[in-house]
């Protein structure tokens, strides 16, 4: 194989905001490996929060060259497996490596890959359309440029968490998926789901602080005693797929991605242990370009919700594949992940 390593970077529409950072740009790293004429790409973007930036990928994997260029792909995670003793300290950049593997075998295969791995597009969960936090009147604009979708996600973290889904309500009738990337106070959290009970809204992400276990049982006990019937999921609460089990028992779903479990690969094992588990599982990646949405798309039969708006948040395009129109989800006719890249 050849590998190619390609560092993009990709400005935002918007300024987007949560309780922990806000970005114009966002940094990816695209691996491109080509095989017998045939080329399948993977993307990782940076996230700070895991300690990842692009130039840490883009080393990791330069590191794993030689390797990949004398290997004949015939088996993607015998692939994953081959190369994990250097990609496995760095899961973005193993993912992005995984990711093209996984759609250059697709290519190979003739097939995309939710057929290959015997998944079905019957019922295919909702996207949801996220915008991040701002104030009431810019995130009015965001609500106004993405009419009609099935559901919205919203990054909260603020004291008026509250009076902004109340203003948001007043304009559209779609349930919301509201993530506090780790800002609620438990008493806060507790305070709030009540007041969410008529807000239609569908399930809360991430209220706690990551390794707030403690809390997390407080508050687990107070959803039960009330009643309260809004899923909690997981997200920075889990790094790795051992502390699913721990999830297991505080929360009612996780959000998987691609660039934590280090590929589709592992993924797939990860979401059926979640699933073992009693889980429900949920796919609201990182702003991401058309290759890492065209991606998640082959797991999303195997999802309850799932977020593919990245695409429609950045500026520019890397290409075109898998993607969600007013929620939606759209697969083209093109195998492997269905991306085509704008690369040469």
């Amino acid at each position: 194989m050849k590998l190619r390593i390609i560092r993009v970077d990709l400005p935002l529409r918007h300024v987007f905001t949560t309780s922990q950072r806000s970005v114009s740009v966002v940094r990816t790293v695209v691996v491109e490996l080509e095989q017998d004429g045939l080329r399948g790409h993977g993307e990782a973007c940076e996230d700070l929060f895991y300690s990842t930036d692009v130039e840490t990928m883009h080393a990791v994997i330069e590191q794993c060259r030689e390797q990949v260029e004398r290997y004949a792909l015939a088996d993607p995670v015998a692939f994953w497996w081959y190369l994990d003793p250097i990609l496995g300290k760095n899961k973005f950049a193993q993912s992005a490596v995984d990711c093209a593997a996984c759609d250059l075998w697709g290519k190979m295969k003739n097939k995309p890959l939710w057929k290959i791995w015997g998944l079905s597009l019957d019922r295919l969960p909702s996207s949801s359309f996220c915008f991040g936090l701002d104030s009431k009147e810019r995130m009015l604009e965001r609500l106004a440029e993405a009419p009609d979708w099935p559901a919205y996600r919203i990054k909260l973290g603020e004291k008026d968490d509250m009076d902004i889904l109340r203003m948001l309500r007043q304009h559209t009738n779609a349930p919301f998926r509201v993530d506090v990337t780790g800002a609620w106070t438990v008493d806060t959290a507790i305070k709030n789901l009540a007041l969410m009970k008529d807000l239609n809204v569908e399930l809360l992400e991430q209220p706690l602080a990551p390794d707030d276990w403690d809390g997390m049982k407080r508050l687990r006990k107070e959803v039960k005693k009330k009643n309260y019937d809004i899923p909690i999921f997981a997200d920075e609460s889990w790094k790795k797929e051992d502390e699913i089990d721990r999830c297991a028992k505080l929360f009612d779903g996780i959000n998987l991605k691609l660039a934590k479990c280090g590929g589709l690969t592992p993924a797939r094992l990860v979401a059926a242990k979640a699933k073992h588990l009693g889980l429900k599982l949920m796919s609201a990646s990182s702003i991401e370009s058309t290759i890492g949405a065209s991606a998640i798309c082959q797991l999303a039969p195997m999802f309850d919700f799932i977020g593919i708006d990245g695409p429609l948040m950045i500026e520019k395009k890397v290409g075109i594949g898998a993607h969600a129109e007013k929620g939606k989800l759209i697969y083209p006719n093109e195998n492997g992940t269905g991306v085509k890249t704008a690369f040469r």
